[in-house]
């Protein structure tokens, strides 16, 4: 204690009290310091490893690049296939509508020519007359045939003798009568 008593003896405790605060701040610096270096080199670990991670993603780009040009290359291969597919399907749904314009045809010119031969025939219908209501329904046949592109005979023979039949109107009640009379 002597020693301590010569070292510090002349000493006072203010000056004490100051070094003991130096001490302390001394001491609450260095833990600053500390801490900020602490984090700074966990940032820089961070970044480090960031920097680390694009340059590995940079590395895969290449395999990434043919990959997607793969993937794409299969889209459009299939998207030719399906434009071809859809060609085919097109071409045979056109097939099939000429196909069924052609029998509908058949089966209206059919109808009209059966058309004809009654109400042509002086046998059938004698007054060589309709209605109004037949002939009407006859003349939308007849443009139902036309609208399907039908032609020849029916217009160079059937349509000029359709044309030539007398139209009754439907409220000659007497007149219909008698022509229906008159009908076999």
């Amino acid at each position: 204690m002597e020693y301590f008593l010569q070292l510090f003896g002349d000493r006072s405790v203010g000056w004490a009290v100051t070094v003991i605060g130096a001490l302390i701040f001394l001491y609450l610096c260095y833990k600053k310091v500390e801490a900020y270096f602490s984090d700074k080199a966990i940032r820089e670990k961070n970044k480090d490893e960031q920097v680390q991670d694009v340059i590995d993603q940079a590395k895969k780009y290449p395999a990434w690049h043919q990959q997607s040009v793969e993937i794409q290359q299969k889209f459009t291969d299939a998207i030719d296939g399906l434009r071809e597919s859809q060609k085919e399907t097109i071409e045979r749904i056109r097939s099939l509508e000429e196909e069924m314009q052609r029998r509908e045809r058949n089966k209206l010119r059919d109808r009209i020519l059966q058309s004809y031969r009654y109400y042509t025939s002086t046998e059938k219908n004698p007054l060589k007359e309709w209605s109004e209501m037949e002939a009407e329904a006859f003349w939308k046949i007849f443009k139902d045939y036309e609208e399907l592109k039908g032609n020849g005979y029916v217009h160079t023979e059937v349509q000029p003798a359709m044309n030539d039949l007398g139209v009754i109107p439907m409220h000659e009640t007497a007149r219909i009568t008698e022509l229906m009379q008159s009908r076999k």
